[in-house]
């Protein structure tokens, strides 16, 4: 996997759009696919859809539309779904479906990435079948709701000293703090209100871009 596709890495789904329709939302998913991001992952947690084949039509959609724009698609937890709209990649939590059987289950050119929340996790992790590792969280952040304590800079820079697999950091990441994690050794930086909050896209990317 070239880890050059971690770079600004965008994470959403409808709930991150409050207030919007489904239609709504997903021009605004699509509006940030073609600004400059690298990297969607779509996560809909707590979505409301009118069953499971208008989800499947939703994800389909981003996900072609994310190929159009040379855009990796990838997606949250759900394994079935990712081997449904043929996307390039799955990421996994602690808790989620094990690795392995997420390896089986998919094709071997779909690269699978796992979260890392601390010293330990990021040990195990080394010797898994992860492609890619999604650190954090780095700062305090409002966009989970059961998000492990956040890491600090320090931290964050103690666990990559002893990481060998591509890395991208996320939590609580705004244009203020974005630029010092270039430092810490990561690949890339994961964005989900920094992107689905802004009142100009153009600029904040543009920002994002200078360091990322």
């Amino acid at each position: 996997m070239d880890k050059q596709i971690l770079k600004r890495y965008f994470i959403a789904g409808p709930q991150d759009f409050a207030g919007l329709t489904l239609p709504q939302s997903e021009q605004r998913i699509k509006n940030i696919i073609t600004s400059g991001i690298t990297t969607y992952q779509f996560r809909d947690k707590g979505a409301i859809y009118a069953d499971d084949n208008e989800r499947l039509r939703f994800a389909q959609t981003l996900r072609e539309f994310a190929a159009q724009a040379g855009v990796n698609f990838i997606v949250n937890d759900d394994v079935k779904l990712t081997k449904e709209v043929d996307a390039d990649g799955v990421h996994l939590g602690q808790a989620d479906v094990q690795l392995e059987l997420a390896r089986e289950f998919l094709p071997q050119n779909v690269f699978i990435g796992l979260s890392v929340r601390n010293a330990v996790e990021m040990q195990k992790a080394q010797s898994s079948q992860a492609d890619y590792l999604g650190v954090g969280p780095i700062f305090k952040t409002q966009s989970k709701a059961d998000a492990a304590p956040e890491l600090g800079l320090a931290q964050l820079t103690e666990i990559l000293a002893q990481n060998s697999l591509p890395t991208v950091g996320i939590g609580g990441i705004n244009l203020e703090n974005q630029a010092t994690l270039k430092r810490t050794g990561l690949d890339g930086i994961a964005m989900i209100s920094l992107l689905t909050q802004t009142t100009d896209l153009a600029a904040t990317m543009e920002i994002i871009k200078q360091s990322w």
